[in-house]
């Protein structure tokens, strides 16, 4: 990993820590497809009560489909059954977001020089918007759980919006095809979810450097409220007002200069 990607991954471990939310599934093919009868124990896998992680398998009927994170919204099906599920635990998600914070990382670079700080402060800032936006969750990250509008990948993009910034030959492809080239979890999706999010905050932040009046101080508050409504220079009454949540996640990012990792966690050699 490149040092700049082993900071953002230190960053995302202390504020969106995995193994916290089953909504970051991984699935259990020793347990079958019946969703009546598995062929393995559902017995809870630990006694912390707390614990998503220790929660006993569960049946996930849309495993092979996606739905929208709205109430009653149903689930489209790509043909294929359910599966047995269980939560990622906090070392499987620390290993998948290696690869997720290097693509964040490799993005930031591509787009930093358009960005006031350059790659390391965009980087915050792409890991700010999109943190609070998906919790880096597993489920989001795959595209199995979507925003209420069809919202793709860890930045949290719609998909009309996703389209004006991938490049032309994406752009042209129907919208499913298209949200696949920016889920799951390998480099190359997660490349392009964080560049569309890196181009989007840039003209979210010009946009808001013109248009809103406020200090300087009050900026990242607008750039935020521009990347998440498009047009607007806040987010009051909005989901409890929420650029103000990703404006105090990048600050507190901003004051946190080094690479420092949980105790728990054994960290790649930089490469």
């Amino acid at each position: 990993m490149s040092p700049l990607a082993l900071y953002a991954l230190s960053l995302a471990l202390s504020k969106f820590p995995p193994g916290k939310s089953d909504h970051s599934a991984i699935a259990m093919p020793e347990c079958g497809s019946d969703p009546k009868s598995a062929t393995c124990s559902l017995e809870r896998r630990c006694e912390d009560v707390e614990d998503p992680v220790c929660n006993p398998p569960r049946f996930e009927p849309c495993w092979y489909g996606y739905r929208l994170n709205r109430e009653g919204a149903p689930c489209v099906h790509t043909g294929n059954p359910g599966a047995w599920v269980r939560t990622e635990t906090r070392e499987e998600g620390a290993e998948r977001l290696t690869v997720t914070m290097q693509a964040l990382a490799d993005a930031a670079t591509f787009y930093g020089g358009n960005w006031p700080g350059g790659a390391v402060d965009l980087s915050r800032a792409l890991l700010s918007a999109g943190g609070w936006s998906t919790g880096l969750k597993r489920q989001i990250q795959t595209g199995q759980l979507r925003g209420p509008g069809g919202e793709v990948c860890l930045m949290d993009i719609q998909p009309k919006t996703l389209r004006s910034v991938v490049p032309f030959e994406l752009a042209r492809l129907p919208q499913e095809e298209l949200a696949q080239k920016v889920v799951g979890l390998h480099y190359d999706e997660n490349r392009r979810c964080f560049e569309a999010g890196a181009l989007l905050l840039v003209r979210a932040r010009r946009w808001a450097e013109s248009r809103c009046k406020s200090p300087a101080s009050q900026l990242p508050y607008a750039f935020f409220s521009a990347y998440g409504t498009g047009n607007s220079c806040h987010t009051i009454g909005l989901f409890g007002d929420y650029a103000r949540l990703r404006e105090g996640t990048y600050l507190s990012f901003r004051a946190r200069k080094h690479t420092i990792f949980p105790e728990w966690f054994k960290a790649p050699e930089p490469g």
